[in-house]
C-alpha cells in the first residue's frame, strides 16, 4: 500500500458503483481498487495528466451544440467504469431485446402501422412528431433489420435497477469516443487493463462493417462513404476518427451528388457510384427535398434513390421517430403487442402531455418532473421545473398548455454515483451509461461496456455529453479474450483511386499548403523586421521604411505602413499585423486558416501531424499573451516556436505522408505560395532601387527572411550584390527556397497527376507553368540588376516578377479550375417531383 492513501468517502444517498451499502467494495472492483491505492496520488495525478495530453495530442475534442466555433479537449476520468461480466451479461440481452423491439416498431411505423389500427399507440404521437417523414412510407432496406445502428441511455436507481432513459437512433454519437477513451487508457494503465481481463471493443465495430458490407448485396468492392456534416458539428473529431478507424472515405453532402437514378461520390477520379452510406447526420440534414427544416442541407434527392434501392442507407431516414421521448410511456404495451411479454429494461416513467389524462397529472405534478420535448433539437433542453425560478415555471407550463404534444414529462430519476480523480482526493460524480447496439445476423451485436458520461458535480441532477466528463466503461471477463482485429482478413489494398478523395478534401490539402507557406512567410519577414528594429546597426530610415511597406503590401494588410503614422511608431502596427485573428491577411487570420483547412481533412492526418497542428493552437495562445503586454518584452524570439512548429510540419509531411496524389495538391499549395511570397518580396523590396549602385544592404534581410543568409554568405564572399542574390534567390534549382525550385517542384506534381490523362493536349496548368518557368529561363541576372536611372528602379526584375505573379496565380486557378471545381447546376424536377436524369 502507498503511503499516499487514496480515499473515497462517497456524501450522497444515491445508488453507489463502487461501495455496497455498508461500505464495502464490490466485489469486481476490489482488485482495481488494490492496484490504484498501491500507486498512490501523485502516481495517479500523473497518469491524468499524461491521458490528459494523449487527448490533446490526439485532437480528441468537441464542440457543445450552440457554440459550434468553440472547441473543448475530450474529458476522460482515469478510473474506469467497472462492470462484472454477470451484470453486464442481463444489460446486454436487455439492450439486444430492446434494439429488436425499435427495429420492428420501425418497420411497422413505415408498412402497416398495427400499432395504430390495434390502438396500442394514439396516431398523434407518430404523425403528429416531426421525427415521422412520411415521404419515407414503403421503403425498407433488404434483410430483417431496417434498425442498423442504436443507442440507449441508461441511470440506475436508487434501487439498483437500470432504466431506458432515451434512445437515440438516427445518427447514435459516442462510439468514437468510447474507442478513444479505451485507447488512452490502454496506454495510461496498460498493466491494470491487461490484468483485469477487460473486454475488448474490436468486434463490434467488425460485425458493424460486415453489416455494412452486407447492405451493398454481393458486390466485390462496394463504395460505401461516411456521411458527416463537416468539420464544424459537435463530434467532427469522432467522425473523422471512425471514418479512418472504419476504413471508410469521410465525405460531406456536397461531396455527394443524384444523377441518373444513382448517387454518386465527386471524387478526384470523377464520380464514382455509392452503394452505402453510412449516416452521421439527422434526418433534417439529410435531404432537403424532404425536411423543411435542413436548411437547404444534404442531397437533394437522396431519398428518391434510397426508394429505388440505388443504394441503402443506415440508419434509415425517418428513424428518428423512434428518438420520441413520449414512447416510452407506451413501451410496456408495444413490447406485449410485438414479444408477447414485458421487457427486461424499463423505461423511466413518462406522462406524454397530448394525452389529457397525462396532462392533468403534469399539471398538478409539475414542479416534480423533468420536461423534455419531444422532438430533440440544439435549441431544446430537458428541464427538472424544481430547479426554475417562479416566472420561468410559469413560462415553461405556458409553454407545455400551448403545445402539450410537443412534451413529455418523466420522472426525475436520481443517478447511480462512481468515484473519480478529483485532485488529490476521490470525488463522486452521477453518471449515465450509453450502451451501443449493431445489427448482425439475426439479432443484434452489443458493444461491451459503452460510453460512460459523468456529471459535472457531484449534485448534477441532468448529465448530457459535454460540461461534464467521460468515462472508459469495462467489463471484466474470468479470462483474457482473444484479439482480434477491426478489418476483415480478406480486405486488401486496392489501387490508390479506390481512396475516392472528394474533390473537396485535396482541395482543403491544397490551402492547408498554401496557408501554412504564408504563415511561415509571414512569420519569417516579421521576425526580420523585429531583427532590424532591435539591431546595433540598424538599416538606415529609407530602407526600412520600404522593408515595412512590404509587409502591408505582401499580407494586403492595408492602409498599414502607407500611413505616415504608422511608419513613426511602426510597433503597434506589427503587433496587430501578428495578432489580430479578425484582420484579413494577417498571420494570426493566416494560421487561423491553417486550423480550419486541417479540420477538414483531419481524418488524413497522422497522430504526429495532429500533435503538430495542436502546437499551432497553443503558439497563437502564447504568442498571443506575450504580445498583449508591452512590445518591449516581446523579442523577435516569440516567433520561433511557431516558426519551428510549422518547419515540422513540413518535413513531416515530407517524410511520413505516402507520396499520393493528396500529398501532391498540398505540396503544390505549398510551392505555389512559397514562389509567390518570394516573388513579391522582392518586387517589395529590391525594384524600388534604394541602393542603386554597389552593395545592397537591403538584401541581407531579403536573404534572411527567405533563410538564405548563410548560403549567401558561404557561396559569395563579395558582399551583398543584388545581382548575386537574384541568382541565388531566383534561378537556383539547387536552393529549396529559390523560386526555380519551387517551379521544378510544382511540374513534377503536374505531370505526375496528369500521367494517367489521356487527352494528349496539354492542360491549362501546366501551359502557365511552363510559361512561368520560360519566362525565368530566358532572363539574365546581370540585366535584372540592372537600375534604370531615370526612374531609379529595377525596371527588367520588376517585369520578371510581375509576369511570374501573374502565371502563377493563372496556375493556381488552372489547378482549382481542373480539380476542385465539381459544382453542377441545378436539376430539375419532373412533373412527379423526381429529379430528371
Amino acid at each position: 500500500m502507498s503511503s499516499e492513501s487514496v480515499l473515497y468517502r462517497p456524501q450522497h444517498s444515491q445508488f453507489d458503483e463502487l461501495l455496497r451499502p455498508e461500505g464495502e467494495l464490490r466485489e469486481h472492483w476490489r482488485y482495481p481498487m488494490e492496484v490504484l491505492q498501491s500507486m498512490g496520488v501523485s502516481a495517479l495525478q500523473k497518469r491524468q495528466q499524461t491521458a490528459k495530453r494523449i487527448l490533446r495530442d490526439d485532437g480528441a475534442s468537441y464542440s457543445p451544440g450552440d457554440q459550434l466555433n468553440i472547441s473543448h479537449t475530450w474529458q476522460l476520468d482515469l478510473l474506469p467504469m467497472i462492470l462484472s461480466s454477470g451484470e453486464w451479461e442481463n444489460i446486454e440481452n436487455a439492450l439486444r431485446e430492446r434494439a429488436e423491439l425499435l427495429n420492428l416498431i420501425l418497420a411497422d411505423l413505415y408498412g402497416p402501422r398495427t400499432l395504430i389500427s390495434n390502438k396500442v399507440i394514439p396516431p398523434g404521437l407518430v404523425f403528429g412528431h416531426p421525427g415521422f417523414l412520411r415521404a419515407c412510407d414503403g421503403i425498407r432496406l433488404p434483410g430483417e433489420h431496417q434498425l442498423i445502428f442504436h443507442a440507449a441511455d441508461l441511470v440506475r436507481d436508487r434501487s439498483g435497477e437500470w432504466m431506458v432513459i432515451g434512445d437515440r437512433s438516427q445518427a447514435p454519437p459516442g462510439t468514437g469516443y468510447a474507442l478513444e477513451n479505451r485507447t488512452v487508457l490502454r496506454r495510461v494503465m496498460p498493466s491494470l487493463f491487461r490484468d483485469a481481463h477487460v473486454h475488448r471493443l474490436a468486434n463490434f465495430f467488425l460485425q458493424w462493417r460486415r453489416k455494412l458490407s452486407e447492405l451493398a448485396g454481393h458486390k466485390d468492392s462496394p463504395l460505401i462513404v461516411y456521411l458527416t456534416r463537416g468539420a464544424y458539428q459537435e463530434s467532427s473529431f469522432e467522425d473523422a476518427f471512425l471514418a479512418n478507424y472504419l476504413g471508410y472515405p469521410l465525405v460531406q453532402a456536397r461531396d455527394l451528388t443524384v444523377r441518373k437514378g444513382a448517387l454518386w461520390l465527386e471524387s478526384l477520379d470523377g464520380l464514382r457510384r455509392v452503394d452505402v452510406v453510412l449516416r452521421r447526420t439527422d434526418d433534417c440534414h439529410t435531404d432537403p427535398l424532404v425536411s423543411h427544416s435542413s436548411g437547404g442541407l444534404g442531397v437533394p434527392g437522396l431519398l428518391e434513390v434510397v426508394r429505388s434501392g440505388a443504394v441503402a442507407m443506415a440508419n434509415p431516414l425517418g428513424s428518428g421517430i423512434l428518438e420520441n421521448p413520449a414512447l416510452a410511456k407506451y413501451m410496456p404495451a408495444i413490447a406485449r403487442h410485438f414479444l408477447g411479454r414485458e421487457l427486461r429494461l424499463t423505461s423511466v416513467p413518462s406522462w406524454w402531455c397530448g394525452d389529457p389524462a397525462d396532462l392533468k397529472y403534469v399539471r398538478e405534478h409539475f414542479e416534480k418532473l423533468l420536461i423534455r420535448p419531444c422532438y430533440r433539437s440544439d435549441n431544446n433542453h430537458s428541464v427538472f421545473v424544481g430547479d426554475l425560478a417562479p416566472g420561468q415555471r410559469d413560462a415553461l407550463l405556458a409553454s407545455v398548455m400551448a403545445r402539450p404534444q410537443a412534451y413529455v414529462a418523466q420522472y426525475a430519476v436520481a443517478p447511480s454515483h462512481t468515484a473519480v480523480l478529483d485532485g488529490d482526493k476521490l470525488g463522486s460524480r452521477p453518471m449515465l451509461l450509453r450502451g451501443y447496439t449493431v445489427a448482425a445476423g439475426s439479432s443484434y451485436s452489443v458493444m461491451p461496456g459503452g460510453l460512460t458520461h459523468v456529471g459535472a458535480s457531484a449534485d448534477t441532477r441532468h448529465i448530457v455529453s459535454h460540461g461534464g466528463g467521460s468515462k472508459d466503461t469495462w467489463i471484466l471477463a474470468s479470462e483474457p479474450e482473444a484479439q482480434i482485429s477491426n478489418i476483415d482478413g480478406e480486405q486488401s489494398r486496392g489501387p490508390e483511386g479506390s481512396l475516392s478523395l472528394p474533390s473537396r478534401v485535396v482541395e482543403n490539402l491544397f490551402w492547408f499548403g498554401r496557408y501554412a507557406e504564408r504563415a511561415e512567410s509571414g512569420l519569417r519577414l516579421t521576425r526580420t523586421i523585429f531583427e532590424e528594429l532591435h539591431s546595433i546597426e540598424p538599416l538606415p530610415t529609407e530602407m526600412l521604411t520600404t522593408l515595412l511597406q512590404a509587409v502591408t503590401h505582401i499580407t494586403d494588410t492595408y492602409p498599414g505602413f502607407t500611413t505616415e503614422e504608422n511608419l513613426q511608431a511602426p510597433e503597434q502596427e506589427l503587433l496587430d499585423v501578428v495578432a489580430n485573428r479578425a484582420r484579413i491577411g494577417s498571420i494570426a487570420s493566416n494560421l487561423e486558416s491553417i486550423l480550419h483547412a486541417a479540420d477538414g481533412v483531419k481524418e488524413l492526418f497522422s497522430t504526429d501531424m495532429l500533435r503538430l497542428i495542436n502546437d499551432i493552437r497553443d503558439g497563437m495562445d502564447y504568442l498571443n499573451r506575450h504580445l498583449a503586454r508591452q512590445l518591449q518584452s516581446a523579442p523577435e524570439e516569440l516567433f520561433d516556436p511557431l516558426v519551428t512548429t510549422l518547419l515540422a510540419l513540413s518535413g513531416l509531411s515530407q517524410e511520413s505522408m505516402v507520396r499520393s496524389r493528396a500529398w501532391r495538391f498540398m505540396e503544390m499549395g505549398r510551392r505555389i505560395e512559397r514562389a509567390l511570397q518570394s516573388l513579391e518580396l522582392l518586387r517589395h523590396t529590391l525594384v524600388p532601387g534604394v541602393e542603386a549602385d554597389g552593395p545592397i544592404s537591403l538584401l541581407k534581410p531579403v536573404l534572411a527572411s527567405l533563410e538564405s543568409r548563410i548560403v549567401y554568405k558561404r557561396y559569395y564572399r563579395s558582399g551583398y550584390r543584388l545581382e548575386k542574390g537574384l541568382e541565388l534567390l531566383l534561378f537556383d534549382h539547387e536552393n529549396p527556397r529559390s523560386v526555380a525550385f519551387q517551379l521544378d517542384s510544382l511540374q513534377h506534381h503536374l505531370e505526375a497527376l496528369s500521367a494517367s490523362d489521356s487527352r494528349l493536349q496539354m492542360g491549362q496548368d501546366r501551359r502557365c507553368l511552363l510559361k512561368a518557368a520560360n519566362t525565368l529561363l530566358l532572363s539574365q541576372p546581370s540585366e535584372l540588376a540592372q537600375c534604370d536611372v531615370e526612374n531609379g528602379r529595377h525596371v527588367q526584375l520588376e517585369a520578371l516578377l510581375l509576369a511570374m505573379e501573374e502565371d502563377l496565380k493563372a496556375t493556381a486557378q488552372a489547378i482549382a479550375d481542373r480539380y476542385f471545381d465539381h459544382t453542377a447546376g441545378p436539376q430539375l424536377l419532373d412533373q412527379g417531383g423526381r429529379l430528371s436524369s
